[in-house]
């Protein structure tokens, strides 16, 4: 298997890709600021009294830390936007553009999750690689899935 994939950043995909890859932290981040805020409520009616601390700290937790985490993940991600071209052989995955070129083997994957128009394969560590099938067909997507499967990933459709 040799599949070959050209493409330029797409914002649409690398939000998705963002929203979905900070799915835990930014849980816990609106959690603990909603957690905060009815802290604060609770002080408020038993005490009369308003608690601004808390109250802020609730709001920064359950609002603002998850928009900066996500914007500033995505920003990032989109800041080179360089035209990137994908190879996904028995080998492994491979990445390249006009800076360098980086391959990884299918043994340095954990997972393999396919996405509306990407598939993201996790690596071991926390770090993942999102590669865009725009052009490929569904045939060529479940020949990806199964390949990186026959490798002993786990594979989420």
């Amino acid at each position: 298997m040799q599949i070959q994939i050209t493409a330029t950043p797409d914002p649409a995909l690398i939000a998705a890709a963002t929203r979905r890859r900070l799915r835990t932290p930014v849980l816990v981040a609106r959690s603990a600021g909603w957690a905060l805020l009815l802290v604060t409520a609770l002080i408020q009616f038993a005490t009369g009294t308003l608690q601004p601390g808390l109250l802020a700290s609730g709001a920064l937790l359950a609002v603002v830390v998850p928009l900066v985490l996500l914007n500033r993940t995505a920003r990032r991600s989109m800041r080179d936007g360089r035209v990137t071209t994908y190879e996904i052989s028995d080998g492994g995955v491979a990445r390249s553009d006009e800076v360098g070129r980086h391959a990884y083997a299918w043994r340095a994957f954990r997972s393999v999750e396919a996405l509306s128009g990407q598939l993201m394969f996790g690596l071991r560590g926390g770090r993942w690689v999102r590669v865009p099938t725009t052009g490929l067909s569904a045939a060529q997507v479940e020949q990806v899935l199964g390949a990186a499967f026959t490798q002993g990933l786990r594979v989420r459709r």
